[in-house]
C-alpha cells in the first residue's frame, strides 16, 4: 500500500486515521463469545448482535468527523480482546513500536498487528521483546517531547526501558508512572484507565489512583487536571477519546463527567457501548489505535 499517512506525537491533535477491529472479526460469533469471555476476565458476556449494532454507530461517529477508518481482518489466533486495537502497539512520528502483551492470551495480537502494518506499508520503528512487556494502554504522549508510561501488571520495567531507548533516538523523554496494585494482576489497570489528555494543557484524570509525584509533574509543566466523578470510574468515565482539542468521545452513562468536560469548553459525543466497551473493560480509546493525528 504505502500511501497511508502515519505518525503522531500527541494524544489530542486532530484525529485523521485510526485502526480498528470490528466485532465480526474480533468476536466472530456468539459461540466464540460464550467460549472465551470468562477466561478473558470480561465483566459480563457480550451480546454479539448488539455489539455489531453499537460498533456500527461508533464507526459512524468517526466517519461523521472525517476520520479515515482502517480495519484489521479476522484471524484464527487472537481472542475477543483483539477488538481493543490500542494495546498491541504504540505510535510515534517515525512509525509503530510493536509491544509485547502482558496478558498472555493477548500475545498473538502483536504478531497480527505487525503483519498488518507491514502489509499497509507503515514502518516498524521498534519492538519490545524478550522479557519486556508493554501494552499501548499504558503509554501516553504528554507533549511532543515527553511520553508517560505506566509501570503495571501489563507493562514491566524491562519493557519501559526498551521503549525509553527507542524513544531516545528521536529525543523523546520517557516518564515512568508507578501505578498501584488496585484489584491485582487479573484486573485491567492501564495508565489510560486513569488519565485522558483533552487538550495540550488540560488532562482528565482519576485523581485518587494517580501517584503524587506524577500529579506534581503535571502541575510543574502547567497542565491543568480535572478529575472525573467518582461514580463514573467503573463505567469508564476516564477513558475518553479526543477527536481534536475541541471534541471528544465518551461512553454513555457518565453524565457528571460529561458535564465536567463540557464546562471546560469541549464538546462531548456519547455513544452506547455496553457490549463493546463496558463488558470488556475497554473504552473508546481502547477501541482505536490512532495512526495519524494532524
Amino acid at each position: 500500500m504505502g500511501n497511508i499517512k502515519y505518525g503522531l506525537n500527541s494524544n489530542v491533535s486532530t484525529l485523521k486515521t485510526v485502526l480498528l477491529k470490528d466485532p465480526k472479526a474480533a468476536f466472530k460469533s456468539q459461540k466464540t463469545i460464550d467460549l472465551q469471555w470468562q477466561n478473558l476476565n470480561f465483566i459480563e458476556k457480550p451480546d454479539y448482535k448488539k455489539s455489531i449494532i453499537q460498533y456500527g454507530k461508533f464507526v459512524d461517529i468517526l466517519n461523521d468527523n472525517h476520520v479515515e477508518v482502517l480495519f484489521i481482518p479476522e484471524d484464527e489466533k487472537t481472542s475477543l480482546d483483539s477488538i481493543y486495537t490500542h494495546d498491541p502497539m504504540f505510535m510515534t512520528p517515525n512509525g509503530a513500536v510493536i509491544g509485547n502483551m502482558g496478558k498472555k492470551q493477548r500475545k498473538p495480537e502483536t504478531i497480527m498487528m505487525k503483519s498488518y502494518l507491514d502489509e499497509m506499508g507503515i514502518p516498524i520503528f521498534g519492538e519490545i521483546d524478550n522479557g519486556g512487556t508493554l501494552e499501548g494502554g499504558d503509554a501516553i504522549w504528554i507533549n511532543d517531547k515527553t511520553v508517560a508510561v505506566g509501570l503495571t501488571y501489563r507493562t514491566n520495567n524491562e519493557g519501559i526501558n526498551q521503549l525509553r531507548k527507542i524513544l531516545s533516538t528521536i529525543s523523546v523523554e520517557l516518564i515512568c508512572v508507578d501505578l498501584p496494585h488496585w484489584n491485582g494482576p487479573v484486573d485491567v489497570l492501564h495508565l489510560m484507565s486513569l488519565i485522558s489528555p483533552l487538550k495540550e494543557d488540560l488532562f482528565l484524570i482519576y485523581e485518587k489512583l494517580l501517584p503524587v509525584g506524577f500529579l506534581e509533574f503535571l502541575n510543574k509543566i502547567a497542565i491543568k487536571t480535572i478529575s472525573i466523578a467518582d461514580e463514573d470510574y467503573d463505567t469508564l468515565g476516564c477513558n475518553v477519546l479526543p477527536l481534536s482539542t475541541t471534541k471528544c468521545l465518551i461512553t454513555n452513562g457518565n453524565d457528571r463527567t460529561t458535564k465536567i468536560i463540557e464546562d471546560n469548553g469541549i464538546e462531548v459525543i456519547e455513544f452506547q457501548a455496553s457490549e463493546i466497551c463496558y463488558k470488556g473493560s475497554g473504552g473508546p480509546t481502547c477501541l482505536t489505535r490512532p495512526l495519524y493525528r494532524d
